[in-house]
C-alpha cells in the first residue's frame, strides 16, 4: 500500500548530471560549458539541482579538468563510452550504490529550466505507484511527451543495466525501461514569462539563443519581484 512506503528525500538520492554527449548539432565540444547568464549552462543546472539532493555527481567523458571548478565528483562511461545516456545512468547507479544511496535522479546538462521540485514530485509519484519502490523507474512527462533523461532510478538496477549494455546494441533509455516498471510524473506547467517547457533542452545555436533570451526574461522578472 502507498501509506506503507517511505517517501524519498535528498538524503536517499544521488543527483546525476548527464553531460556526456558529443554536442554535434551545436558544433561539438561540451555544450554545457557554453556561456549562459552570468556563468555556463552547467552552472545553472547545478544550481537548480543542488537544493534537491545531498550529493551531486557529473557524468562526463571529456577531460575531468574541464569540470573541476564545479567541485563535484566526475564519473565517465568507462567501457561503455559512446553508448549514450544509459551508460551514464549505469555509472551513476554504481556510484550511488558505493555511497549507500538507494536511488539516482538523472537530469540533462543541457536543460537549465527543469523544475526546482523535481525530486519531491518524483518521490510523490513513487509513493503512489502500485509497484515496489525498488522496482520502479519514474520518468518526467510534460505536454511535449516524456523525458527519459529526467528520471528517478533505483540504484539496484546497475546489474540489469550492465547486462543490457553487454547483450544488446539497443541504447534507448525507453527500450531498456520497458523491461521494468515505469511510472510518470506530469509537469504540465510552462514558464509564465517565456512560455518554455520546463524540459526545454539546448541542441542547436537557435535553441541556445532562445534559452538565453528566456533566462534574461526570467532574471528581469525576478528583479521586478524583488523590487516590489
Amino acid at each position: 500500500m502507498a501509506d506503507e512506503k517511505q517517501i524519498l528525500t535528498g538524503k536517499n538520492v544521488l543527483g546525476l548530471i548527464l553531460a556526456g554527449g558529443s554536442s554535434q548539432r551545436l558544433g561539438g565540444g561540451d555544450k554545457s560549458l557554453r556561456p549562459f547568464g552570468d556563468h555556463t549552462i552547467l552552472h545553472q543546472v547545478c544550481a537548480r539541482l543542488k537544493p534537491q539532493t545531498e550529493q551531486i555527481v557529473i557524468s562526463a567523458n571529456s577531460d575531468p579538468a574541464f569540470f573541476a571548478s564545479f567541485g563535484y565528483p566526475i564519473i565517465n562511461d568507462g567501457e561503455w563510452l559512446h553508448s549514450g545516456p544509459l551508460a551514464g545512468v549505469l555509472a551513476g547507479c554504481r556510484y550511488a550504490s558505493q555511497l549507500g544511496y538507494s536511488h539516482v535522479m538523472s537530469v540533462a546538462a543541457d536543460t537549465p529550466f527543469f523544475p526546482p521540485d523535481l525530486l519531491q514530485r518524483f518521490a510523490e509519484t513513487l509513493v503512489s505507484a502500485p509497484s515496489e519502490i525498488k522496482d520502479t523507474i519514474v520518468f518526467a512527462r510534460s505536454d511535449f511527451g516524456s523525458h527519459p533523461t529526467f528520471a528517478l532510478w533505483p540504484a539496484s538496477l546497475a546489474g540489469s543495466l550492465q547486462n543490457w549494455l553487454s547483450e544488446t546494441k539497443r541504447r534507448s533509455i525507453r527500450v531498456f525501461a520497458a523491461n521494468h516498471t515505469i511510472a510518470y510524473t506530469d509537469f504540465t506547467e510552462t514558464d509564465k514569462i517565456s512560455g518554455l517547457d520546463p524540459f526545454f533542452n539546448i541542441n542547436t545555436q537557435a535553441e541556445l539563443a532562445q534559452a538565453r533570451t528566456a533566462w534574461q526574461l526570467q532574471e528581469a522578472g525576478d528583479q521586478q519581484e524583488q523590487a516590489k
